[in-house]
């Protein structure tokens, strides 16, 4: 197994291609980044690949984390076992719930497939987030220092005037990421398309939850709070929260989905049962009877529609700089000036 050690700002840190057996996860791991490691190349032109000089790796750790790295001309992006581990363990816990049937109708022989995909999807998801990042010149960005970090950092010796500002760039970087991830997703899912309806609609479902399974094991497994979201302020936080996330993420699905095969019912059919699955989910399954509650509910908030309007438009302020560095250019888009859709009490959208 090859291996090698980069030096990160806080120390070395030894990186190892797979994952050793004597975790549970290993064998399911190993399975889809070797799947993964096949598809890296396909998600930029060749010459713009080779240019990168990208590796994948995981590093033995048990916090739940994953990073990127630049160092002597080569790019790093590395997942703990820490990571793996959860995130495994995220999707057999939900599909193994006694209480899932009131929403999602998974037969017995089933499940070991459901989980295998959804485990596949968080993977891919915080590979293309990582692999984002490089692509698009954030580790050039001089407060990066070569690194980006997942885990949340505590900043010492700085106004908190400056603290809010590290936070609001953060995210702006974290939005891009995600954007990219989702395009990497879209692209995926797509190459499943099927003439069924229902066949498009499990495939979406499965990966629209698997992006809520992500976001929510990084929120609450790397140090961040956001049950006190509705009343702080959003830069006191260095990551946007998930339902932010996950909000903007159908935006994007929506983009390539319709960009791909028109505004139609069938598309908007399954755009809307991704989202409808996820907020069925938080209510029926767990049981969050609050709306403002719910993690993906709270970005349909006025407060979360706002967050969402300033990321996406606080980013394209950006753009220009970060074009100094990226590897892809990065597309300049539109000002998002009004809310684009809404949910109803029952958390069914309500088309603007």
């Amino acid at each position: 197994m090859n291996r090698v050690t980069i030096t990160c700002s806080n120390g070395p840190v030894e990186l190892s291609e797979f994952v050793e057996d004597l975790y549970s996860v290993s064998e399911k791991a190993n399975r889809a980044l070797k799947e993964l490691r096949i598809g890296l190349p396909t998600w930029t032109a060749k010459e713009t690949y080779n240019k990168m000089k990208i590796s994948l790796w995981i590093y033995d750790n048990i916090e739940v984390n994953a990073f990127c790295h630049y160092e002597n001309g080569q790019n790093y992006i590395a997942l703990s076992v820490g990571l793996l581990t959860m995130l495994w363990k995220e999707a057999e816990e939900f599909v193994d719930q006694n209480n899932l049937v009131s929403v999602f109708k998974i037969f017995e022989g089933n499940k070991d497939y459901f989980k295998d995909m959804l485990f596949f999807f968080m993977v891919n998801f915080t590979i293309a987030h990582e692999y984002g990042h490089i692509a698009h010149g954030h580790l050039k960005d001089r407060a990066c220092e070569n690194s980006i970090d997942e885990r949340f950092s505590v900043m010492e010796n700085i106004s908190d005037g400056e603290k809010r500002t590290r936070n609001w760039n953060i995210q702006l970087r974290e939005y891009d990421a995600d954007s990219f991830a989702a395009t990497v997703q879209s692209m995926l899912f797509l190459q499943q398309w099927q003439d069924d309806i229902k066949a498009n609609i499990a495939n979406f479902d499965i990966m629209f939850i698997s992006n809520y399974l992500c976001f929510r094991t990084f929120a609450e497994n790397t140090g961040r709070d956001f049950s006190n979201y509705m009343t702080k302020n959003i830069d006191e936080y260095d990551h946007p929260h998930p339902g932010i996330r996950m909000y903007y993420s159908i935006i994007l699905y929506s983009y390539w989905l319709i960009k791909l095969y028109g505004e139609n019912e069938k598309v908007l059919t399954i755009l809307e049962s991704g989202s409808h699955a996820v907020v069925a989910y938080e209510k029926q399954v767990l049981e969050t009877n609050e709306l403002r509650e719910c993690y993906y509910s709270v970005a349909y908030t006025a407060k979360g529609v706002q967050h969402l309007m300033n990321l996406h438009n606080g980013w394209q302020e950006v753009v220009d700089y970060y074009n100094q560095y990226a590897y892809i250019p990065i597309e300049k888009m539109e000002r998002i000036d009004g809310l684009l859709v809404s949910l109803d009490e029952s958390g069914s959208f309500i088309r603007q």
